[in-house]
């Protein structure tokens, strides 16, 4: 995080935070409008939110690792390390 101003660090890392609360909110409703449309309450909503839960963590770590090594291309686009 060297070289930036620290409110760019702040507002990345609250970026961090809506990425999560969106990622379940939207697991959860979708798994909600499945389980209103198949009549298999509370199952696909559970699900839902299992699936938000795994994919706001997962993303939440990688936004992490990238932000706090500084480093902000792709993992496809790194140099290989020797």
């Amino acid at each position: 995080m060297k070289g930036r101003p620290w409110w760019v660090s702040g507002l990345q890392f609250a970026g961090v935070g809506w990425y999560m609360a969106t990622a379940i909110v939207l697991g959860t409703l979708g798994g909600w409008w499945l389980d209103r449309q198949a009549g298999t309450a509370p199952l696909l909503l559970l699900l839902g939110l299992a699936l938000g839960l795994t994919a706001g963590f997962y993303g939440v770590y990688r936004m992490t690792t990238s932000l706090t090594s500084g480093q902000r291309r792709p993992r496809s686009e790194r140099e290989p390390r020797p």
